[in-house]
């Protein structure tokens, strides 16, 4: 017969489970009280009775319960201060007679609240199975009372729920032990589905709401109270801590069913492993997933296995070990849904390649992971003694009461059964939640009396042992699991209020951050990579606007005028005959009349002389020859300086010169050198450069502004495809330009009105000029005191005359000097040389043996420094730089550079304007060639390489790469994120309280209130309205 089922839902579950379990000792009481419950008045007025009898019931069992575990913390305190034998063996005989107290299994059900002795009382009356079968906490089979019994249960029913063990010969089932299954370990699928589903349900979507919650980043609150935050947003996890060989890797592969961590000699687990386990009631493939490395789906648990043990390996031999972790998933219909966490073993005996550092940086590692409210499964071998458990101590520092932590007895088939039991029920270490023995290998035993040797699974071994089928001891794997189960989701359920608490105060937080820093701004990492790319283009089109063919010209003349004076200086204003074209230039009419007058009356003086010279031609015996008035060669033109630098006429006392063909042959030879050298330099080359840079410098600029200054590889990437762009363009742009501007290389025809304006930009030019000058000269006069320039510029000019270097010389003398000196120092002094004779300076030898600085040594070359002589010289060419440039500016202004014709004395102004031809046919093929196809090209390209085809990750990587975007945006997503997890929560909340009203017999308003798990949640959120915010 199978009973109907008895859920949570139910008002008067407390008064069925008394009087259920009062079957067991009242006999014939059972039909009554089936009767009795038919009616849902009898219920409600019974649960109303149970209530207010549960109340009374639970003080007694509570001061029972506290007085044993304050009795055994003071025992075990004592033992450690090596207290006499009589006081802890006093406590001991105390504890035991407490322990020894007699209560009945329905008593201590009724006046209990928690799900575990709830689950006890739910074992000892057979409530998760038929009615008349059951299992022990230990697995053992439990016979009824009233039956008269010692009869094992019946067979379990069939499998195909979550865990069960490897099953035995079906021969040997009514002679070997064999765990059955739970309602735990019934298909989520059942028709009489129970509370554990919806106990596993929870866990699931706790898990689940776990999973999210590591994604959530930090607040910025920083120190002891981000750590505070980031453990209140965490759940309980089950820590597995041990020795190194004490069973800890084979434990969780009996719990997954899988063998997958890595084994080796040395210590190869050296990286925390978060393994969670997700139960796939419908599937039927098993597989893990790394999602840290983003593999995939792996099916094959031996390359979880490498895998594993290759991000163990990593870690550095100086660190030994990391406190990243490895987060592993694994999918399975087999396993629970569990989180657990394993962590290095402890090292026992320290050697070379597991030195005393490694110890405790274990120690630190595993100390961060045992803190509440992560439950610790502290894993012991059976061959080991417990007082020499590192597990066992670390659990001791961080739970002292034990209230969190399983011990688990590894290898108990390695110990003598009877040891073994002992040792799983011992209370000089208690533990709250108790000890479980496990054998995780096939176990090899003798068959009989024979010699034979059989291999027997854990189930079996603890079935063919008497000593293990004790009422209350708990051994094997599947008993581990659900044990497992059963206190990380009691574990989970105290949290789940402090959670949701944790979350709306983050969530609270976060939300206010984003509105005083960001004002409720709502960005994407895709809308930031829009805007940017936007700004960009705004950016380039404007300069797209102000720079056309116009601001193109006027780069072009502007460089090309630079051109025509460096031209000028090499050509003109370095010349020394310069002056001589200036004054010529600059004569006044009146000066040319009297200058005509005088040729008149030169050419009088001829006739007359040659006229006397005939008339005494007879007087005398030689013949008499006409003075010759001009001398001047016919290889230099008479216009221009004589060797020692003076003219023959002009001011500061120079005689002028008659003006001849030859000086007219030598400046136009000069104007087409300059012309020359401004047409074919080049041009097309050097414009086509200015353009390109000026382009870039353009672009430079745009991306050295926000927000590109935070992209250094989206600016580059830019001016990488910018310069691409002008690099396809620059060759055939420079081959057009140097064909349209080729005829000028030849002829240059310019008209009038070109003449006259440039005219005036010549003019302009030597202005430019001389206040270039100006300032150079007056800065070099400001570093220099002026009186030692002074004297520098007199040496300097004493110096030319005598046609020498002085800086040269100034540097050989230095270096005689220091010769001599060196010289002098190794020598012993001689004492026939008077003292005051001086030994700094190189005198002078007779016949001139110490060369022109020798010589010169008289006028004060010791004195000058090669730095200030430089400065001297400087100063020098820039006075006659000024005073050339003046003449030329007057020149230039002279009614004889207003015409066309006198191009020769006024090259400044003729270069001009072949420059000015130059830039317009320059700019019309660079404007068309290379300039608009930029224009074009540029907005394209950037759509092209920087906005299409990019995946997620990219976008994001841009995004995050500014600080302030990359805060604004963890900011939102943490808001994102607490926001799903909030309303996950809330969903479960609901989904908790709307079961618990669901149930047959609803309970009042007031009671609900009272006594649901989930009330002070209700309290601060009301369920019937969602959070705010969303």
């Amino acid at each position: 017969m199978v009973r109907p089922p008895l859920g949570r839902h139910f008002a008067g579950r407390r008064f069925l489970v008394a009087a259920t379990a009062m079957r067991y000792y009242v006999p014939g009481i059972g039909p009554v009280i089936k009767r009795l419950v038919s009616g849902r008045l009898l219920m409600s007025l019974l649960s109303s009775i149970v209530s207010i009898a549960r109340v009374g019931l639970r003080l007694p069992v509570m001061l029972l319960t506290s007085a044993i575990a304050s009795l055994a913390y003071v025992e075990y305190k004592l033992s450690q201060m090596n207290a006499p034998d009589w006081v802890t063996g006093g406590l001991g005989k105390a504890r035991g007679w407490l322990e020894g107290l007699h209560m009945p299994e329905w008593l201590r059900a009724a006046s209990s609240d928690s799900e575990g002795d709830r689950a006890e009382v739910d074992k000892a009356m057979g409530s998760r199975d038929s009615w008349g079968s059951g299992t022990g906490s230990g697995g053992s089979g439990y016979s009824d009372p009233a039956s008269g019994g010692g009869a094992p249960s019946p067979a379990p029913p069939p499998k195909g729920g979550y865990y069960t063990s490897p099953d035995p010969d079906p021969s040997s089932l009514e002679a070997e032990y064999k765990e059955q299954p739970s309602a735990q370990q019934q298909a989520p699928g059942r028709d009489s589905a129970s509370d554990d589903n919806e106990l596993m349900e929870l866990t699931k979507k706790l898990l689940e709401i776990q999973t999210i919650l590591k994604t959530v980043s930090p607040s910025d609150s920083g120190g002891n109270d981000e750590a505070q935050h980031s453990s209140a947003l965490q759940l309980p996890s089950i820590v597995v801590i041990g020795s190194q060989s004490s069973g800890k890797s084979s434990v969780l592969e009996a719990i997954v069913g899988q063998e997958f961590l890595p084994k080796g000699t040395n210590m190869v687990t050296r990286r925390p492993i978060e393994l969670t386990l997700v139960n796939t009631p419908n599937a039927t493939e098993e597989y893990g997933e790394f999602p840290q490395l983003g593999l995939g789906r792996i099916d094959d648990f031996r390359h979880i296995q490498r895998t594993l043990h290759d991000l163990n390996m990593a870690v550095p031999e100086d660190e030994c070990v990391s406190d990243r972790p490895i987060e592993l998933r694994i999918y399975s219909p087999h396993v629970p849904d569990l989180r657990l966490v394993d962590l290095p073993g402890y090292i026992q005996v320290v050697n070379r390649k597991q030195p005393p550092v490694l110890r405790q940086r274990i120690r630190d590692l595993c100390e961060g992971y045992l803190r509440q409210p992560n439950i610790i499964l502290a894993v012991c071998a059976a061959d080991v003694d417990l007082a020499n458990s590192e597990a066992l101590k670390a659990s001791r520092r961080n739970d002292p009461m034990g209230t969190r932590t399983i011990g688990v007895i590894t290898k108990v088939d390695v110990a003598e059964p009877d040891m073994a039991v002992h040792m799983l029920t011992q209370n000089d270490y208690p533990l709250h939640l108790g000890y479980i023995g496990v054998v995780c290998k096939p176990v090899k035993e003798k068959a009989g009396r024979t010699s034979h040797e059989i291999l027997l699974s854990e189930a079996q071994y603890f079935g063919r042992h008497a000593e293990f089928q004790q009422p209350g001891l708990q051994v094997g794997v599947g008993t581990l699991r659900r044990k497992l189960v059963r206190v990380l989701e009691e574990s989970m359920r105290r949290s789940l209020s402090s959670l949701v608490d944790a979350v709306r105060s983050e969530l609270e937080e976060t939300k206010y951050q984003i509105k005083v820093q960001y004002n409720d701004e709502r960005v994407s990492p895709e809308s930031y990579m829009a805007e940017s790319l936007d700004s960009l283009k705004q950016r380039f089109k404007a300069f797209q606007q102000q720079f056309g063919k116009p601001q193109l010209r006027a780069e072009v003349q502007r460089w090309l005028e630079s051109r025509v004076m460096d031209v000028c200086a090499e050509l003109y204003w370095s010349n020394p005959a310069v002056g001589e074209l200036s004054n010529h230039v600059t004569r006044s009419r009146a000066a040319g009349w009297l200058a005509d007058i005088r040729t008149k009356a030169a050419q009088v003086a001829t006739t007359a002389a040659s006229v006397l010279s005939e008339l005494l031609a007879a007087d005398t015996a030689k013949e008499q020859k006409g003075p010759q008035l001009n001398k001047a060669s016919a290889g230099e033109p008479t216009g221009r300086l004589s060797s020692n630098g003076k003219g023959k006429g002009g001011s500061n006392g120079q005689t002028v010169s008659e003006w001849g063909d030859e000086d007219d042959a030598y400046w136009d030879h000069q104007l087409d050198r300059a012309s020359a050298l401004l047409t074919k330099s080049g041009v097309g080359r050097w414009t086509t450069q200015m353009v390109v840079d000026l382009l870039m410098n353009n672009v430079t600029s745009m991306v050295d502004a926000e927000p590109f200054v935070h992209h250094p590889e989206t600016r580059e990437m830019v001016l990488g495809f910018s310069q691409a762009i002008l690099r396809n363009k620059y060759h055939s742009t420079v081959d057009q330009v140097e064909n349209t501007i080729k005829p000028f290389k030849y002829e240059v025809e310019v008209e009038q009105h070109e003449w006259a304006k440039a005219q005036k930009r010549s003019g302009a030019l030597i202005e430019n000029e001389i206040r270039m000058c100006r300032q150079a000269l007056a800065k070099l006069r400001s570093t220099t005191p002026k009186k030692q320039l002074q004297q520098a510029m007199q040496f300097v000019a004493m110096a030319d005359k005598r046609g020498l270097d002085p800086v040269a010389v100034q540097v050989e003398l230095a270096r005689r000097n220091a010769e001599h000196s060196t010289s002098s120092s190794e020598q012993p002094p001689k004492p026939e040389k008077p003292a005051t004779e001086p030994t700094n300076q190189v005198q002078p030898t007779p016949g001139g043996d110490s060369g022109d600085g020798g010589a010169l040594d008289d006028i004060g070359y010791a004195q000058y420094s090669p730095r200030l002589l430089r400065r001297a010289q400087q100063a020098m060419m820039m006075q006659d730089r000024l005073s050339i440039l003046h003449l030329r500016r007057k020149a230039l202004s002279s009614s004889t550079c207003s015409t066309v014709e006198n191009k020769r004395f006024c090259p400044e102004i003729f270069l001009d304007v072949v420059a000015e031809k130059l830039a317009y046919n320059a700019v019309m093929f660079i404007n068309f060639e290379l300039l608009q196809d930029f224009f074009f090209q540029f907005p394209r390209e950037l759509d092209s390489n920087l906005y299409y085809g990019k995946s997620v990750q990219q976008t994001r990587d841009f995004a995050t790469q500014n600080p302030r975007i990359g805060k604004q945006l963890v900011l939102l997503e943490r808001r994102a994120r607490l926001e799903l997890v909030m309303s996950r929560l809330q969903d479960l909340v609901r989904q908790q309280v709307a079961a618990e009203a669901g149930g047959k017999g609803r309970r009042s308003a007031a009671t609900q209130t009272r006594d649901s798990p989930f009330s002070s949640i209700r309290s601060s959120s009301d369920s019937r309205r969602p959070y705010p915010g969303y």
